[in-house]
């Protein structure tokens, strides 16, 4: 720790709590997500809001030869995963991961900045995704 981290100081008796008090709830969704409903998360979510885009190995899941998904299951999680990093690109989300067990993550978008309303967004995010 030093001075420019700001958990310094609330001393040793409270080291997490000032991310306690800053990070919001995951959402994760009941049916897998698909790219319209990752992008109008997107653009209706606020600054810190976070949500699961996938959980298992991405770079497993989207595999033709290892995946353990179907050709259409591999295709969505793959254009998720591409819209997320797109989104991450245009800095309108913070990609991250966090690791449940061996081989298994979770991959969460956390909403980065707040834009001046929602049809800018999902223009910005329907543009081709590369």
């Amino acid at each position: 720790m030093n001075a420019f981290d700001p958990t310094f100081v609330l001393g040793q008796s409270e080291p997490n709590g000032l991310a306690a008090n800053f990070e919001r709830p995951l959402y994760v969704p009941a049916t897998p997500l698909t790219e319209a409903t990752l992008c109008d998360w997107i653009a209706t979510s606020l600054a810190g809001e976070r949500i699961q885009y996938h959980q298992g190995l991405l770079l497993v899941d989207r595999s033709d030869a290892n995946s353990p998904y179907p050709s259409k299951e591999r295709q969505r999680i793959h254009a998720v995963a591409k819209r997320a990093w797109h989104a991450c690109e245009l800095g309108l989300v913070h990609l991250v991961s966090q690791r449940v067990e061996p081989f298994v993550f979770r991959y969460i978008a956390v909403r980065a900045r707040m834009t001046p309303n929602a049809s800018q967004v999902r223009k910005q995010l329907l543009t081709t995704a590369h």
